[in-house]
Formats: structure tokens, C-alpha cells, sequence
């Protein structure tokens, strides 16, 4: 086996309590027993489950040429569950992880202060972040950077809400908060941790013949299920949200964007402060903001607000924008739930029929930010498979939403890419699935 491929081979652990830092060597044992992503997270959680670990962690493939591999997997026990919950994060900043020199966080304690991680260049500092506490997750991030010096740093950050540790919070990537439906943010708050702050300047190795074969399947996918589509207006169409969303998100869209390496652009950035169709840079200085959570999205629409400026003031405050769809009757709302807005479930997506009901029967693990259902293509198979399908996609670092409209995606393919990549010639579609059927297990229990 040979890991060089897709990780540096390095833990990091940190200390809140102490405030110390230290590594150790990830190893080739736990590669083979669990591959990567949330696999390892939860061998690592149950390692330190006695210090309230939180585990941020890269994917087998994230940061690799395999199609949609920007993916990694925050770990923690979710205060709006009270059980175990594994987050996908993608957009850069899961790349931005693993290329800072580590390739799992595991973060202890509580801080008696608030402080930020800051990593970069396989180096690790918790810093003193008193200079941001109180602000906004946009005002935090252009602090961070600016201290730093880098505009280019990607971060984990929390609003008022995480500070004020409600269980409606979430943690932000950058300015544009996340798949956190579970209130990861809370946790961030708990831990007096303003942010975790990355800056990746490192490389993996290439594989030989790897890339040749992501590239054979990344055109598979771009010529099947996906094809002539685009955005978030046609993901929203096919899973069945009103039309007066869908005509809200073509009209105010400025640009479709894609996460690293992704062969789908699920990310719209939406301008409201200008016309969507200006390209002037010299406009205003915040135009809009960018958008890949349609359940948000939806549900602010149906709750009577401007469903962009409300996602705007929800990422800014760090607030989960389902749920506070659910709870605000206007955006003026909002800042008071930022203070006090609790819920004791995921809210669910605003489709006929809560489609994601018979998901957390199955498994209340992975995140229902996604699409609760496959998406242009013929393949769903109920919930189970919908679990199986983001367990694959959290370990291997997959982009999950990519996972629900890429059938061409198979368990087979995914096995012959690993086996390609690390050199580990035995593996195969029935390993990954001991490992898929693992995490879930574990995760479950």
C-alpha cells in the first residue's frame, strides 16, 4: 500500500486546555482498516471519546483528481441530536485541510478563552481571538486574514450564534455557511473555538495511470445524468420545490459555481444589492452572496422573507437557515434567534411528503443538507441506499451532493480508483462496502 498518494501521513491534536499542539504519524494500519474521511473520525472519536472530540478530517480522495474529491467530514456529538454527526464540507475548504500538511484534527477540551487554530504549512498554533469574538462570521473571516496576511486562507468560523452556543447554530465555511444541521456550531462555541483557519501550500503524489481514469470517469459523468444542466435552479426542478423558488433563484443567479474539481456547479451566488447581469467589478462591495442550500433557500421563501438577504443574515449570524426559516416571521427576526433559537431536531426540507423522515429512521448520522434523494437520475433506492451512498461519499471525500447525481459513480468504479491511487491492488466493491457498513454501524450505535 502507499499512502504518499493521498495523505501526509499526519494526526494533529490539539489541546484546548493546554492550548498545546502535537502530531502523530496517521499509519498504513488504520488506512487499510478504515480508509479515510468520517471512517477515521470515528476510530479517532472513540479514541478520545472521554475529552469531547471534535474531528475534522480529509477524505481518501479529497484533494486528489478524482471527480467531485474536495470533501471532508467534521465529527462530534451533535447537541441537536445528542448522538454522534458527521458534516461534509467541501467548496475549497476541505482541500485547504489536508493540503495544510494534516490530514485529521482532533480538537479537545475548552479553551478559557476564545481562541482560533491556526494551520498552515504543516505548522499549528491556537491563537488568542479575542479580536474577533462578537463579530459576524463575514467581519471575522476578513479579520483573520488580514492578521494573517493571506486573503487566500480558508477557514471554519461561527456567528453570534455559535458564541452563544444555541443549538440553531452552525459553523460556516468562510462566509457561506455549511452543511452543519446539526449544530456543530454550538459545539465550535462550547469549546470557546472562534475559528480554525487554513492555509495549503503542500501537494500529494500522483499515481501512475490514476489520472487517466479519473479523467475517463469524470467525462462519463458529464455526459449522463448531469448533462444540460446547471445550478441550483435545476437540482431544485428535479427534486419538486415550488416555482416560485425556482423563478426567485434563476432571476437573482449571477454565476453557477462549482467545488474543487467538481464536474457540477451546485453553487449559485446570487446578486441582490446589484443586477444579477452586472460583471463591473468596481460595483458594490457585497453584490450578493453564494448559495448551495436550497432547503434554506426554499423555506425562507415560504416564510414570507427575501430568501437572499435572509440566507445573507443567516450566514452572517451563523445560523442554520432551515431551521430559522421555521422559527423567524421576518429577517428582523433573525438576530434574536441568534441569541436564544433552539431546536431539538434537524428541520426538515420544505417537499411534500418529508422525504428525509424515512432517512433518519435509518441513520440520523449524515447530514440532511443534501438533496434527501437522488437527483436526475433513475438510481434511488430508498433510504438506505441514500445512507450507504453519503457514507461512500464521506469517506472517500466525495462530494456528497455529486454522490446523488452521479450513478455513473458506481461502488466498482470508486474500488478500481483506490486500488489505482494507493497502489492497493486486492481491494475491491465489497471492501468498500465493509467499510460503508461499518461507519454506519458505529455511527448508529
Amino acid at each position: 500500500m502507499e499512502t504518499m498518494n493521498n495523505y501526509n501521513d499526519v494526526i494533529l491534536i490539539v489541546d484546548l486546555d493546554s492550548k498545546e499542539c502535537e502530531t502523530e504519524d496517521l499509519g498504513e494500519e488504520l488506512v487499510e482498516k478504515a480508509l479515510g474521511g468520517a471512517a477515521i473520525n470515528m476510530e479517532l472519536y472513540e479514541r478520545y471519546k472521554d475529552r469531547d472530540p471534535l474531528i475534522l478530517g480529509s477524505g481518501f480522495f479529497t484533494a486528489t483528481f478524482m471527480p467531485a474529491g474536495c470533501s471532508g467530514v467534521m465529527t462530534g456529538k451533535s447537541p441537536v441530536t445528542g448522538k454522534i454527526a458527521h458534516v461534509p464540507f467541501g467548496w475549497q475548504t476541505g482541500v485547504e485541510l489536508k493540503l495544510t500538511g494534516f490530514d485529521f484534527i482532533v480538537i479537545l477540551g475548552k479553551a478559557d478563552s476564545p481562541v482560533r487554530l491556526w494551520l498552515h504549512d504543516g505548522l499549528s498554533d491556537v491563537d488568542d481571538s479575542a479580536d474577533v469574538w462578537g463579530q459576524d462570521t463575514w467581519q471575522s473571516v476578513d479579520a483573520i486574514r488580514e492578521a494573517y496576511g493571506d486573503e487566500m486562507i480558508q477557514m471554519f468560523v461561527i456567528g453570534k450564534a455559535g458564541e452563544n452556543k444555541v443549538t440553531m447554530a452552525q459553523v460556516s465555511e468562510n462566509y457561506w455557511g455549511s452543511k452543519d444541521r446539526v449544530g456543530l456550531g454550538a459545539v465550535f462555541g462550547e469549546k470557546n473555538l472562534k475559528a480554525v483557519a487554513m492555509r495549503g501550500l503542500g501537494a500529494l503524489e500522483v499515481a501512475e495511470d490514476f489520472l487517466p481514469q479519473c479523467l475517463e470517469l469524470k467525462n462519463e459523468i458529464v455526459g449522463g445524468a448531469i448533462s444540460g444542466k446547471a445550478g441550483l435552479k435545476d437540482i431544485a426542478a428535479d427534486l419538486g420545490i415550488d416555482a416560485g423558488t425556482i423563478e426567485k433563484l434563476q432571476s437573482a443567479t449571477h454565476r453557477n459555481n462549482a467545488g474543487y474539481n467538481c464536474p457540477y456547479p451546485a453553487y449559485a451566488f446570487l446578486k441582490y444589492n446589484e443586477a444579477p447581469t452586472a460583471m463591473d467589478m468596481k460595483g458594490e462591495a457585497e453584490p450578493g452572496c453564494l448559495v448551495s442550500d436550497i432547503s434554506g433557500f426554499a423555506s425562507l421563501q415560504a416564510a414570507g422573507m427575501d430568501p437572499a438577504q435572509a440566507m445573507e443574515k443567516c450566514y452572517r449570524l451563523g445560523l442554520e437557515p432551515t431551521a430559522a426559516a421555521k422559527a423567524a416571521s421576518d429577517i428582523g427576526a433573525l438576530d434574536g434567534l441568534a441569541e436564544n433559537g433552539s431546536v431539538d431536531a434537524p428541520a426538515p426540507w420544505p417537499l411534500d411528503g418529508n422525504p428525509e423522515a424515512a432517512i433518519l429512521g435509518v441513520s440520523q448520522a449524515f447530514s440532511t443538507s443534501v438533496p434527501p434523494k437522488g437527483v436526475f437520475a433513475d438510481q434511488d433506492a430508498g433510504a438506505d441506499w441514500w445512507v450507504k451512498r453519503q457514507a461512500m461519499a464521506y469517506i472517500c471525500g466525495i462530494d456528497p451532493v455529486i454522490a446523488l447525481m452521479a450513478p455513473e459513480m458506481t461502488d466498482e468504479k470508486v474500488a478500481g480508483l483506490i486500488q489505482a491511487c494507493a497502489e492497493m491492488d486486492d481491494f475491491s466493491a465489497d471492501d468498500l462496502n465493509r467499510i460503508v457498513s461499518e461507519l454506519i454501524e458505529k455511527s448508529n450505535a
